[in-house]
């Protein structure tokens, strides 16, 4: 039997989805990863165009509760005995930290009776909650000054030394930079000065923005203003980000980009 690539790769998503319902099998309260939630989703959309359960557009709605009402259904019907966590009539899957930020959505292309269609599953796992804790996020209480809370701190738990420039958005909408994001690497219209009348440049190479952890900074077009920076830490190695602007290893190092190759 010959199968195309589509069919391998369905079939894989099959297998892993086998694998994880044995799993939990073994233990309910398993947290599952990110590549083992994705094939619970995948397969879930699979079963479902396949049998006719839904249409696009309820599919569309799927949720983790509707994943693990099906799971549960399926336990029992095999007689396991397994009853996996949550209130009565209510099944849920347990999930690792970190997962539900990286599933911002779910695409599957599943055969209904009509033909293959595309099923997209908007953010499968929002939080009910809409302050959502993403990994090393810090949140403030409410009206807490952000300069007023220790962070950004070196291993030894002292503040990294930071310093004001001037930012100046060239664009015509608001950028928003990420509180580790590379200054080097971002947006090209954004432009930092060292002082407010933007006559110098300055050289934001290895550093980041001086805000708590998970936090944003909004810059607004056309009227400069001031941010707060700090040197990246660890290695200083940014990788995936604009070419040839990741901040210079140790120097010396292999990886240093002024070390000839």
């Amino acid at each position: 039997m010959h199968l195309t690539l589509h069919e391998q790769e369905r079939l894989m998503i099959r297998i892993t989805a086998d694998l994880v319902e044995r799993r939990l099998i073994e233990d309910p309260t398993l947290e599952l990863n990110y590549p083992e939630v994705m094939a619970l989703f995948s397969a879930y959309v699979l079963e479902a165009a396949r049998h006719d359960w839904k249409t696009v557009a309820e599919l569309m709605d799927t949720n983790l509760s509707d994943v693990a009402q099906r799971l549960q259904d399926r336990l029992t019907k095999l007689n396991t005995g397994i009853t996996l966590p949550g209130p009565p009539g209510t099944p849920t899957l347990k999930i690792m930290p970190g997962v539900r930020e990286m599933i911002t959505d779910v695409q599957v292309e599943a055969t209904f009776k009509d033909g293959t269609k595309l099923v997209t599953i908007p953010e499968p796992l929002k939080a009910e909650d809409p302050m959502t804790d993403y990994p090393g996020k810090q949140e403030l209480l409410p009206n807490e000054d952000q300069y007023a809370v220790v962070y950004n701190t070196d291993d030894q738990g002292d503040p990294l030394p930071a310093e004001d420039l001037w930012v100046k958005n060239t664009a015509d909408r608001p950028i928003q930079v990420g509180s580790h994001f590379h200054l080097a690497d971002v947006n090209a219209h954004l432009k930092f000065f060292v002082d407010q009348t933007c006559a110098q440049e300055a050289n934001v190479r290895g550093k980041r923005l001086h805000i708590p952890a998970g936090t944003s900074e909004r810059i607004d077009p056309t009227t400069p203003c001031r941010v707060r920076v700090v040197p990246v830490q660890g290695a200083k190695l940014v990788k995936g980000l604009r070419a040839g602007k990741s901040p210079n290893a140790p120097a010396g190092s292999p990886l240093d980009p002024d070390v000839s190759r």
